[in-house]
């Protein structure tokens, strides 16, 4: 069947259909809170602990400060663009189309990784707990089929979701940082055990814990007042966040002696710790939270990534079906099932698990870098907007911010890819195959007649109304 043809005309037709808004400011926090938290306080708070003894809550507060300062552009541009697909239309609109496509699929590939990185971790867990030998590789490939028909039955269903395993997350950790404070009385220093390079460690790994904030970009033709919701789903998820990484870091490192290498190795920290002072029905809780844990990062980027290829599709950049909203649930369904294809693919390479783990953190701020320097661009290519941001930064503080996200992002790529250099060069050979994919592209739809740089003067979608 022949390919429609990308209208030259309006951005917005009379029969585009639209996104349904069905997100509300409870649902962006829980995305965002889950999307943070995922599975990286079970997974990294020993190596904090070592690192950073009884200043974990320092590493844990200097942490989220570069975080906020690095996704601050994106709250801005995010507040005045709320648009579906952040990546590809905030750096095509505001930078360049070849920017946009290729900062776009640097999201989609960390993010699929971030979901393969998951799902092992996901299978794994759940495979040490069935009376079957079944593969952790077939258990990891099920997962993404089985949320795959969750979205048969539209966002506010996946939503809730979210908000259910996050509220049961929330709810575990609680437990444990209250009750191992009472047991336990907290300490707080300003300084670490291992000195000056083990807060900055400690604060390294913190960081990798707080990566998440960018998927509510993604939303912002599904989340209902997105102007005011997504500033402040940021803004609370992160402080919900941020209480709970210093309550449970603090009382995890008070429960134990301080022994570098002992701490360092434990494989399950929490629930070894939890032990001395949980009854046992909840250090079964604590338990399952590491399964929401996973659920929730799982079912995060599932949500965000997917509008990406739909928000190319809008301009032709990926083929016109991916960008169709389906008329029954109101979501780009066509592109959720693609996004779960390349999940699916990715899995079946079978990779090492801490592979995909780097990939992922690597695309999600090459991404993060890009914006920040397209929303320097926003006063100038779209004054209006601008001015009626919900969140809106004076030019030069702007600049500033996005200046400061460039130079911690990259600070932290240049970190990761140093202990791993082999993600660089496959960032590489995937830019470049993205290149050639755009060019390919825009010649084909210029010779349908159809003018990209046109297209990309207006933004697409829809405002509320």
């Amino acid at each position: 069947m022949a390919e429609t043809k990308p209208s030259p005309q309006g951005m917005v037709t009379s029969g585009e259909a639209r996104l349904e808004r069905s997100m509300t400011l409870l649902g962006g926090i829980a995305l965002v809170a889950g999307a943070i938290i995922g599975m990286g306080i079970y997974a990294l708070i020993a190596g904090i602990g070592a690192y950073a003894g009884n200043a974990t809550w320092l590493a844990f507060t200097l942490a989220m400060v570069i975080s906020m300062l690095g996704i601050t552009p994106l709250i801005h541009v995010a507040s005045a663009i709320p648009r579906a697909g952040a990546g590809y239309i905030y750096t095509s609109r505001l930078l360049n189309p070849l920017v946009g496509t290729v900062a776009s699929y640097w999201a989609i590939l960390g993010g699929a990784c971030t979901t393969v990185f998951v799902s092992l971790g996901l299978a794994g867990y759940i495979a040490a707990h069935l009376p079957w030998n079944i593969p952790i590789q077939v258990l990891a490939i099920i997962l993404p089929a089985l949320f795959f028909v969750l979205y048969l039955f539209r966002l506010r269903l996946a939503t809730w979701v979210q908000i259910l395993f996050v509220a049961q997350l929330i709810t575990a950790l609680l437990i444990y940082g209250i009750v191992g404070s009472l047991s336990n009385p907290l300490h707080f220093s300003l300084s670490s055990p291992q000195g000056a390079g083990g807060l900055i460690m400690a604060t390294v790994l913190c960081y990798s814990a707080w990566i998440g904030f960018q998927v509510i970009g993604e939303t912002g033709e599904e989340m209902k007042n997105s102007r005011r919701n997504i500033p402040l789903a940021l803004t609370i998820g992160g402080l919900v966040v941020l209480v709970i990484y210093i309550l449970v870091g603090t009382t995890f490192i008070g429960s134990v002696p301080y022994d570098f290498e002992a701490i360092k190795c434990m494989t399950a920290p929490l629930l070894d710790t939890g032990a001395s002072f949980l009854p046992r029905f909840w250090v079964i809780f604590l338990g399952i939270g590491a399964l929401s844990a996973g659920l929730t990062s799982f079912n995060a980027a599932a949500i965000a990534l997917p509008r990406e290829l739909y928000a190319q599709a809008r301009d032709g950049i990926a083929p016109m079906f991916i960008g169709k909203v389906n008329e029954r649930t109101r979501s780009p369904l066509n592109a959720v099932g693609i996004y779960f294809m390349f999940v699916i693919f990715l899995l079946s390479i079978g990779l090492d698990i801490n592979f995909y783990a780097v990939m992922a953190a690597v695309g999600i701020l090459m991404m993060t870098v890009t914006v920040s320097i397209a929303a320097i661009k926003l006063p100038s290519k779209f004054p209006d907007r601008y001015d009626k941001a919900y969140f809106k930064l004076s030019k030069p503080w702007l600049t500033t911010a996005s200046i400061l996200s460039v130079l911690s992002c990259s600070l932290f790529i240049f970190l990761v890819l140093s202990e791993a250099p082999v993600v660089g060069l496959a960032y590489i050979g995937w830019t470049a195959l993205v290149v050639v994919y755009h060019l390919l592209r825009t010649r084909w739809l210029e010779s349908q007649g159809f003018n990209l740089k046109d297209r990309i003067r207006q933004i697409p979608g829809f405002d509320e109304d």
